[in-house]
Order: structure tokens, then C-alpha cells, then sequence
């Protein structure tokens, strides 16, 4: 049964060896997993004030894009039933090739012996695969409040691998009575990416727990709140040195303006937000409170009385 893991010399069992001298030349990685517009970009630039090279190959939410293909590939055959990889003797090459080129492109400028890692929002999804290449990584999960998340636009779940990102399976055609066309999300993305944040969450918190003391939550609003001793306690963990000034510098370019933003939109928005995110909510220790009645809702549950008064007259 393949189990790579590290032995004697720094080898990894079940790779090509080029990639287990790459492995065993480096720290273990501290990754960082999130679904997407929760902030992690925040989370990224703290750990790298902090020293943690997080990539030589960017987008501008400090994304490791390099490890993309090798995601999307891993949820495309293998997630969320990971098995077929644990029966083989070897890694698949196809998994081999993908984790090649990802390593060799994220740490071209890696400063040798430095601390690091990455951020990509969907690696939550393959961290059973993960855990067994890096058995001493660090796993962070940035979770933010899921009304809020709601409100920012993302992608549709028209493609495959989107579909799995969405609902564990890509042979999924509708949602609640939608369809899963762009034109649908655009008609009510709020409410898919309801569903996109409350299963990202549920992916990340089933597999972290399976990683016991290597995994561990921050909040968004937590670091937006007192970003200093929020990146304080996550370098203590990390059994890392703090740089202060680096954390001051930041700090003072944090914009908190976006949290609670749900509270801007309709209230029957809220509401069906609501009802998607809920049990998840709580789970995480959020604040969930039924939401009062708005002026929209008594005109509605005047007309709706109103219908029912009429019918009764009209079958009476």
C-alpha cells in the first residue's frame, strides 16, 4: 500500500526520486485553504511579513497558481473518494507529472532552507493526499462568516470540476429546482455561493480534523480585528519568530468595511442566504439569530392573507 512519507535519507516512498529530493530538501509547508473571497489574500500577506515564502508564481490574491492543475486534476478523478490512490503501489505519473511541475515553478525563487507554503483556496479539497506527502505540514483554514461570503460573486457551477467543488459530485444538474448555467447564478448567486462557501467549510473542517494538532482555524474577522495578536499566536504555533514591524505595517492597511456586508441586501435575500448557511454557521461558532421581519416581508404576508381571504370567498 503506497503511504509516501518520510524515511531514511529524506526519501519519499512512491515518488519519482527527483521529486522526493525536492521534498526532502525543504522544510514542511504551512498551506492555507479557504473558500474563495474570504480574505485569505489578508492571511497570505500576514505569513509573508512574516518570512514564509508563499510563492514565485502569483495572482493578485496571492493564489499559488502553479498548484492549480495538480487540484483540479485530484478533485476531477479522485475526490471525494481518495482510495484508488491508496491502493496503488506507486503515485499515478499523471499525479507525479502535475506535482513536479507545481513544486518546480512555486519555489523557483525559493530562498534555500526559508520557511514555506501556499495559498489556494480550493487545496482543502485533496488535503487527505496532501497530508500523507507532507506529514509534518502546518494546515491553516481561514473561514469567514458565510452571509457575507454570500454577496461576492465567484464562478458558476456549469463545469465539472465546479460541480464537485459545489456538491461532491459533477454529475449534479440542478439545485434546488435551478439549473446550474451561468445565467442561473447570475439570476441568484447569492444562494449558490451560499452552498459554495457551506461545503468548502465542510470539506475543510471533515479532512482538518483528521489532522488533529497540524490543523488549525482563523477567522477573518478575528484578524481584521486585532491582526497583531492574531499573527502572533499563529507564529507561536508555527514555532516561528514574530516580526512586529512587519505586523504593525500591515495592521494599519486592514479594511474591515466588508464584514457584516450582508445586512446591505434585501432582507428576503438574507433570509434565503440564511437558510442554506445556518447549521454551518453555528457549527463555527457564528452568531445566527432569526432575522426579524422587514417591510418587504408584512407586505407579503398581507397580500398572501389577503389571496387566502379571497379564495375562501370565491370557493365559499
Amino acid at each position: 500500500m503506497w503511504r509516501p512519507d518520510s524515511g531514511v535519507g529524506g526519501r519519499f516512498m512512491g515518488l519519482d526520486l527527483a521529486i522526493s529530493s525536492t521534498l526532502a530538501a525543504l522544510p514542511p509547508p504551512v498551506i492555507v485553504f479557504n473558500k474563495s473571497h474570504s480574505g485569505s489574500r489578508l492571511l497570505a500577506a500576514l505569513l509573508r511579513g512574516q518570512g514564509i515564502f508563499m510563492g514565485s508564481v502569483l495572482n493578485e490574491s496571492l493564489d499559488a497558481l502553479p498548484f492549480l492543475p495538480l487540484v483540479e486534476h485530484l478533485v476531477l478523478n479522485y475526490y471525494p473518494d481518495f482510495q484508488p490512490l491508496w491502493r496503488r503501489a506507486t503515485l499515478p505519473e499523471p499525479v507525479q507529472t502535475l506535482l513536479a511541475a507545481a513544486l518546480d515553478a512555486h519555489l523557483a525563487t525559493h530562498p534555500p532552507g526559508a520557511p514555506w507554503g501556499w495559498k489556494l483556496c480550493e487545496t482543502g479539497y485533496i488535503l487527505p493526499l496532501l497530508a500523507a506527502l507532507f506529514p509534518k505540514a502546518r494546515y491553516l483554514h481561514l473561514i469567514r462568516d458565510g452571509r457575507d461570503v454570500a454577496f461576492c460573486d465567484h464562478v458558476a457551477p456549469e463545469q465539472p470540476f465546479w460541480r464537485k467543488i459545489y456538491f461532491g459530485a459533477d454529475t449534479m444538474q440542478s439545485w434546488r429546482g435551478m439549473s446550474l448555467t451561468q445565467a442561473a447564478y447570475e439570476r441568484r448567486s447569492y444562494l449558490y455561493n451560499a452552498r459554495h462557501w457551506q461545503e468548502s467549510v465542510r470539506v475543510g473542517r471533515a479532512f482538518g480534523a483528521m489532522l488533529g494538532s497540524a490543523y488549525r482555524e482563523v477567522r477573518y474577522e478575528a484578524l481584521c480585528a486585532d491582526l497583531p495578536a492574531e499573527g502572533r499566536k499563529l507564529m507561536e504555533w508555527l514555532g516561528l519568530p514574530t516580526d512586529e514591524a512587519a505586523l504593525a505595517a500591515l495592521a494599519a492597511r486592514v479594511d474591515p468595511s466588508s464584514i457584516g456586508k450582508h445586512r446591505r441586501y434585501k432582507r428576503s435575500w438574507q433570509r434565503a442566504v440564511q437558510g442554506v448557511v445556518e447549521p454551518t454557521l453555528l457549527a463555527c461558532g457564528y452568531d445566527c439569530a432569526p432575522l426579524p421581519p422587514g417591510p418587504g416581508d408584512r407586505l407579503a404576508a398581507l397580500a398572501q392573507r389577503f389571496r387566502r381571504r379571497l379564495a375562501r370567498q370565491v370557493h365559499g
